[in-house]
């Protein structure tokens, strides 16, 4: 008569097998999720800072994101209720220089990394209520 089933080795090692793909498989793609929701945070920051630099041309000065939203055509960055990062504008003297900020919504996201792009150019994070430039940041 013939053997049916599997043995108690037999599944251990199924199981084993099992876990060192997972062991691979779940941080890499805990890190290619970051990755991307962290490549929309820098395009949502470069959009706000396009259309800074528009506003700047039309009115001469930088504006709020409530009133690029409602005068120069910005789409509203904060208005998805499942986005991953908040995006906020900090003003300098007169209007004159802006700091976009993209914060990690801790609701949606656990990202530890706001990212920054200043008007001047500079591109890095927001640490500790100040811009840090890091242009290797941005590459990633």
């Amino acid at each position: 008569m013939g053997k049916r089933g599997f043995s108690l080795l037999e599944i251990m090692v199924a199981v084993v097998i099992i876990g060192i793909i997972a062991a691979i498989a779940i941080p890499s793609y805990t890190g290619y999720v970051t990755r991307t929701t962290r490549a929309d945070a820098v395009t949502a920051l470069q959009t706000v800072a396009l259309f800074q630099e528009k506003n700047m041309a039309e009115n001469g000065r930088y504006d709020t994101i409530a009133n690029l939203v409602a005068n120069v055509g910005l789409t509203n960055p904060n208005a998805d209720a499942d986005r991953n990062y908040d995006i906020a504008v900090n003003l300098g003297a007169g209007n004159t220089t802006f700091t976009a900020i993209a914060t990690p919504n801790a609701a949606n996201f656990t990202d530890t990394i706001a990212f920054a792009v200043r008007s001047d150019g500079q591109v890095g994070k927001w640490e500790g209520g100040a811009f840090v430039a890091d242009d290797e940041l941005w590459k990633h």
